[in-house]
């Protein structure tokens, strides 16, 4: 008797795979066919889940989507603010391999972007996400300069700390990535003793 298959956890595999695949090989390297093999089955497979790329990409899109966050609320309960800021930008970064994929894949959407629809809003819904995010943690601190300009800073370097790791990881260790962290923090004024905002 064959064995039975979870369908939404079946529709994870094989998104899981094709940000493998984009990251190793880019977005042009993704097709039916080389999912399929990642996969290592057939091709019917994938098409019982995905009839074209198309409707693959936009999956691709919605898990990646999706899986922001959901864990960034357990990681910071019971932290004060300032560590709770400091939790946030840890997760934006890649600060392990399964990380450095993620993003990666990530990365190789940018060249789809005016292709398909659902990559255009995925960048747009994630960058207001992410600025939304590190805005709120601002407040709840209460710097004293202007808010978006240090909202903007802070996600330049985690966007940037997360390009390097991906381009050179064995020049970017998580403890690295940590520190650029800090020195950025350092930069606004952000102690670990700094009073919350009343």
């Amino acid at each position: 008797m064959p064995r039975q298959v979870d369908p939404a956890e079946r529709r994870r595999d094989i998104t899981a795979a094709a940000v493998r695949i984009m990251a190793k090989r880019g977005p042009r390297s993704l097709t039916l066919k080389s999912l399929a093999e990642e996969l290592g089955g057939s091709i019917t497979l994938v098409t019982h889940f995905f009839s074209n790329r198309e409707d693959l990409f936009s999956a691709v899109v919605q898990e990646l989507a999706e899986g922001y966050g959901n864990e960034l609320e357990d990681m910071e309960a019971g932290a004060s603010p300032v560590e709770r800021l400091r939790i946030l930008l840890q997760w934006m970064i890649p600060l392990d391999a399964e990380g450095i994929e993620a993003e990666a894949g990530r990365v190789a959407l940018i060249p789809q972007r005016g292709e398909h629809e659902s990559i255009d809003d995925f960048f747009d819904v994630m960058e207001t996400r992410m600025r939304g995010l590190i805005r709120g943690h601002l407040e709840d601190i209460g710097i004293d300069m202007d808010l978006e300009t240090a909202t903007a800073y802070l996600r330049a370097t985690t966007n940037g700390v997360t390009l390097s790791a991906i381009e050179h990881p064995d020049l970017w260790p998580a403890q690295l990535q940590k520190d650029v962290i800090d020195i950025a923090l350092k930069a606004l004024g952000i102690t670990q003793d700094q009073a919350v905002a009343s």
